[in-house]
């Protein structure tokens, strides 16, 4: 068993995570807390193995929110491909599709994710042990499968959208699908050609598509390949009758 922290919390103001903190006390996990202020800069030098939960804020400072960094906090702290519990501690927790957009990207989405909107909670007086109680029976228990794929809109059509989605990266396989407008309700600025991310999650037999934005550049992984370009102007491609 790796040794060290199980949580983190990542804030730019120390006193907002103390309720939560006081609560991981009391089940006697190990917790660290990172100094999200950008003077601080208090990233650790290498992702913590033993870290399998993660509250995290999405703004810092006078920043505005930016999903980049908000990712880096994720990335410094958790390896890519590895296994962990993520909750948005936050007052806009609104953001959280761009957060995970970038954190699929990047290889870092988390097994299990909650967020928790701050303005929801009197730090005072709610009972944060049963909420966190609920968090680690939540994640205990779920047996959610994700597949995040990527796509490119080829039609916007008045009943859905059609999406070339890109179902294998190593060996490139297509395959076009429709899409519900409703699921697209919220994204702003979407046109024919647009990059999007899709989650696809199934638990308990029911299953669930969120959509996000992808803020990446794509173009190269939806280049089709003519495999017979080499061929032309010669005698393959000479009709007889000429």
């Amino acid at each position: 068993m790796t040794i060290g922290p199980q949580i983190a919390f990542v804030d730019d103001i120390q006193s907002q995570i103390e309720p939560l903190q006081n609560s991981i006390d009391k089940i006697n996990a190990g917790s660290i807390f990172f100094d999200a202020r950008p003077e601080a800069n208090n990233f650790p030098p290498e992702p913590i193995e033993s870290v399998k939960l993660v509250f995290l804020d999405l703004y810092y400072g006078a920043l505005n929110f930016d999903p980049e960094l908000s990712a880096q906090w994720i990335s410094r702290i958790i390896a890519p491909n590895s296994k962990y519990i993520l909750v948005i501690w936050s007052r806009d927790t609104d953001k959280q599709g761009e957060l995970l957009a970038v954190l699929a990207q990047a290889h870092l989405y988390p097994t299990y994710f909650e967020a928790w909107q701050k303005t929801d909670f009197d730090f005072n007086t709610y009972d944060f042990n049963s909420k966190i109680d609920e968090l680690i029976n939540s994640a205990s228990d779920n047996k959610k499968l994700t597949d995040i794929i990527s796509g490119q809109i080829l039609e916007i059509e008045e009943d859905g959208l059609l999406v070339n989605c890109l179902l294998n990266l190593e060996k490139p396989t297509f395959q076009v699908r429709k899409f519900d407008n409703e699921l697209f309700k919220g994204i702003e600025d979407l046109e024919v050609g647009s990059f999007i991310r899709i989650s696809m999650s199934t638990e308990l037999g029911s299953r669930k598509i969120e959509i996000f934005k992808e803020a990446s550049d794509l173009s190269q992984k939806f280049q089709i390949i003519d495999y017979f370009e080499e061929l032309k102007d010669t005698a393959f491609f000479i009709d007889d009758n000429d």
